[in-house]
């Protein structure tokens, strides 16, 4: 092996290493917005949940009322 293709080896490796620190970055990027959109769908679940419990409190109120 000559030390042009050590070299070229080398600098591939390098590149590849590069490459991999990138791919890395951008998974973890990924995964955080994943996790930060869950956190915002559970969230939307629990606000519907006290919407749909006041809805139906009020309209059990309605109801009460008007019959007594």
């Amino acid at each position: 092996m000559t030390s042009e293709e050590a070299d070229q080896i080398t600098a591939h490796l390098d590149r590849i290493e590069v490459m991999v620190r990138e791919t890395n970055g951008r998974v973890r990027d990924i995964e955080l917005w994943r996790a930060r959109l869950q956190g915002v769908a559970a969230t939307s679940r629990i606000l519907w949940m006290v919407a749909g419990g006041t809805i139906t409190a009020i309209i059990i109120a309605m109801v009460t009322r008007g019959k007594a």
